[in-house]
């Protein structure tokens, strides 16, 4: 690892010197390179709790693109000391040489072949896409799944174990004139001898996924078009269990039975998505169906909303020259459709949204939506600090609206914004039972900023007021708070520096006791970029950046709680050519 590290900052402390002759010999001879290389240190210090990461962390990470002779050559790479915390692995590279029509992957990337078979999921391996002429040919082969053992001695890490699960698939279309025609197969199966050992209790399996999908999207006249989705997915949830022979009473009647044999743990879905539009001066008009069978599943996406049958109209208007914007989905949504379940939901389902641009001062959105959702959410304070109590994962049907009007004014001298953002969700699971509770959840968010910039004195300044309020399941909690911001920028715009600030309260208050919480986050960044000269005939500019910041978190003290405070500290270096 000290080697390999060693030959990364040879590199970037060698780049100097030669760049000039690199950056001549791509104008004469095809071959040009630019790209960038990062490198920073974290330090960390808690008082009051343990330490919740570690106290020195190292990064390093790039990318470079290389072009010889019009080949396309990108490569990118991440590393770093706190790889061990993931479950899968946080250090990797990229590299995506292209030519003309042809484009090959190698490393961690990611391939979309379609929302029912490979969609978006990450993989370490290889993947191509060719498109010669009318032709669209994509196909990949990687580890989709790292395996992550058990470990005995931590009952902690059952929750982190995975076995290795191997992905391959093709994807083949053609295009012409806006109409495409595509059919894509994508395979995936964990290695049960990837984990040496596995517990009695362990609640994972090893499975194996086959999934297809045809689209077709066709132009009837110049004005009207349709398109359409179907897609089947045959999942064995435990590889464990023995094959059976044919039987009709089981529904493997099918072709997708020869790719994957039926087991007492296999089951086959289906899902299906079209629509018909019109395209007029002004306006769009189309119908959508889309109907995802129960317990849909494909290993090639992280997650697929199921069980539900939409009918919707979609309409997009443009008024006023523009200046008006309304696009709307409406319809009828519906659950339950093998009526496993007690009760089922039928509802209408709207989706509007409004943009408003009257002059050069006053901008108006608005939007309202009841669809059903899946949410992840991972705060971004800390990019390099994982923790998975922070991360929240659901899947609820909700009703929300959003606002935001701003009011811009000033000139190349002075500007000045006031923006005002807020929101509102309901949500509720209660179902159509007689005897059902409903759990609702109550949601409303607000932020109003004011911004002032003064450019011929490269400073700007803001301030914030944030107000949030949930209430669910007996618990209220309220959190509002200021913020404040400044920047400036020294020396012709090459030092620029930043003072951030905020103050958070929080209420929460339950059926037994109130708590309350203070929080006081603050910060200073630095960074430095002196303007060099750009070698004669190079395609791009040199340039260094040093920065460094300091951010100090102090947490009051609450009921029964001890107050603490964090000092993380970060120094940085970028090397772009």
């Amino acid at each position: 690892m000290k080697r390999l590290l060693l030959c990364f900052i040879l590199l970037t402390a060698s780049r100097q010197a030669y760049s000039q002759a690199l950056d001549q010999l791509g104008v004469k001879k095809g071959i040009s390179m630019n790209g960038s290389i990062n490198a920073s240190t974290t330090a960390y210090k808690a008082n009051g709790i343990e330490s919740r990461r570690d106290p020195l962390a190292w990064y390093l990470n790039g990318n470079i693109n290389i072009n010889m002779f019009g080949y396309a050559m990108p490569f990118s790479f991440s590393y770093s000391n706190q790889g061990r915390n993931y479950s899968q692995p946080f250090n990797q590279f990229r590299f995506a040489p292209s030519y003309k029509w042809a484009r090959a992957y190698l490393g961690s990337t990611s391939m979309n072949f379609s929302n029912y078979t490979l969609a978006g999921h990450m993989f370490n391996g290889v993947g191509v896409e060719l498109s010669p002429g009318k032709w669209r040919v994509s196909a990949m082969y990687g580890t989709l799944l790292k395996a992550v053992p058990f470990d005995p001695l931590v009952p902690e890490s059952y929750n982190r174990a995975a076995f290795q699960r191997n992905g391959a698939g093709v994807k083949v279309g053609y295009e012409s004139n806006g109409d495409m025609y595509s059919v894509s197969l994508f395979h995936a199966k964990d290695y049960i001898t990837s984990l040496p050992y596995i517990p009695a209790d362990a609640t994972i399996s090893p499975k194996e996924n086959v999934a297809v999908a045809v689209n077709i999207r066709q132009h009837i006249t110049t004005h009207i078009f349709v398109d359409a989705e179907y897609s089947v997915s045959a999942l064995n949830r435990d590889l464990r269990s023995e094959k059976n022979a044919f039987d009709s009473s089981r529904g493997t009647s099918n072709f997708l039975g020869n790719l994957l044999k039926p087991t007492n743990t296999t089951r086959y879905f289906d899902a299906i998505q079209a629509g018909l539009g019109y395209t007029g001066s002004f306006y769009t008009i189309q119908l959508r169906y889309e109907r995802v069978a129960p317990d849909f599943v494909t290993l090639g996406a992280y997650n697929v909303v199921n069980d539900m049958r939409n009918i919707t109209v979609a309409p997009t208007v443009q008024l006023f020259g523009g200046k008006v914007n309304v696009s709307a989905n409406a319809g009828m949504q519906v659950n339950n459709l093998d009526n496993s379940k007690a009760s089922d939901a039928k509802r209408l389902v709207a989706n509007i949204n409004t943009g408003i641009n009257p002059n050069e001062h006053w901008t108006i959105n608005a939007g309202y939506s009841n669809f059903s959702n899946y949410t992840r959410v991972r705060p971004l304070i800390d990019p390099y600090f994982n923790n998975p109590l922070d991360t929240l994962d659901f899947y609820q049907v909700n009703n929300s609206y959003n606002a935001m009007l701003m009011y811009r004014t000033g000139d190349q001298n002075k500007q000045q914004a006031i923006t005002l953002n807020s929101s509102y969700q309901y949500a509720s699971d209660k179902s159509s039972a007689k005897d059902a509770v409903a759990n609702l959840s109550k949601f409303f968010t607000s932020n109003l900023s004011y911004s002032y910039n003064l450019p011929p004195k490269t400073l700007s300044m803001t301030g914030s007021v944030n107000y949030y309020r949930n209430t669910s399941a007996g618990l209220n909690t309220t959190f509002m708070g200021p913020s404040v911001n400044v920047n400036k920028q020294f020396f012709d715009k090459t030092f620029r520096t930043g003072v951030t600030a905020t103050y958070n309260v929080t209420k929460a208050t339950s059926e037994s006791n109130t708590t309350n919480n203070t929080l006081f986050n603050t910060g200073l960044n630095v960074n430095y970029s002196p303007k060099g000269k750009q070698p004669e005939g190079a395609a791009h500019k040199t340039t260094h950046n040093i920065g460094a910041s300091v951010m100090w978190m102090l947490r009051g003290a609450a009921a029964s709680q001890p107050g603490y405070n964090e000092l993380t500290s970060t120094i940085n270096y970028t090397y772009s050519f």
